[in-house]
């Protein structure tokens, strides 16, 4: 018996687990070699939403019983501290800079005041369905509150440009959906102590692995047009 109320006591300050968590996509850049690839990139915009935490007082009225035998007593106001959670949305270049680097450290030239190429990235999203709401919270209400689950699909579409020209030279459509299950033995609390539902969360995986999916195919693209215009 006292095993058990141990090992239980040990889970409970373990926090929240992972049950599953979709598998982030396996993708590779293409490097533009010897050739001076000059790009210019476009769109990559999301907004993020953060929290910020405004402390205030309010008076509120509570039962006082000094006599508590005689189940006498008396309201009397008091001052208590509040806390609001008031919404933040701002825009973020996190997917941009990180196209920029993923172009530089494979050879290409984003840095040009003379592209020759045109990358746009446009992103939209989140798509939940009907289907997926309901399994968000029939894990949460079955687990009696210890599981949380989490799902977000977002797309994406790539363009690639000639600046000279202005011709489209190529485009592709994209679509990443990521889910994960998160479960603590402490209701309410243990889901609360992971962020892998979070709604930031869940959108940064997205876009990360959108912004990674498009920048390996057009890597792949840029290197074999600048292979072919040496020759």
């Amino acid at each position: 018996m006292k095993k058990t109320f141990a090992a239980f006591a040990l889970l409970a300050f373990a926090g929240c687990i992972t049950v599953f968590e979709s598998e982030y996509p396996a993708v590779e850049m293409s490097s533009a070699g010897a050739a001076d690839v000059k790009v210019q990139l476009a769109g990559f915009e999301a907004v993020v939403t953060t929290y910020e935490v405004v402390y205030g007082y309010e008076t509120a009225y509570r039962y006082h019983s000094p006599y508590r035998r005689y189940h006498y007593g008396y309201w009397a106001p008091s001052t208590v501290m509040t806390e609001t959670y008031i919404p933040q949305s701002r825009p973020t270049s996190a997917f941009i800079d990180r196209a920029t680097e993923i172009l530089e450290l494979n050879g290409f030239n984003p840095k040009t005041d003379k592209p020759e190429y045109r990358i746009e990235v446009k992103f939209d999203g989140p798509f939940v369905t009907d289907g997926e709401r309901a399994a968000e919270a029939a894990w949460t209400i079955f687990s009696l509150l210890t599981a949380d689950y989490g799902v977000h699909t977002w797309t994406a579409k790539l363009k690639i440009y000639s600046i000279s020209t202005g011709k489209l030279l190529m485009h592709c459509d994209y679509s990443e959906r990521y889910s994960a299950l998160v479960w603590g033995p402490i209701p309410l609390f243990s889901p609360a102590g992971s962020d892998k539902t979070a709604e930031n969360s869940m959108q940064r995986w997205c876009l990360m692995a959108l912004t990674d999916r498009a920048m390996a195919d057009a890597t792949a693209f840029l290197s074999t047009s600048a292979r072919s215009v040496q020759k």
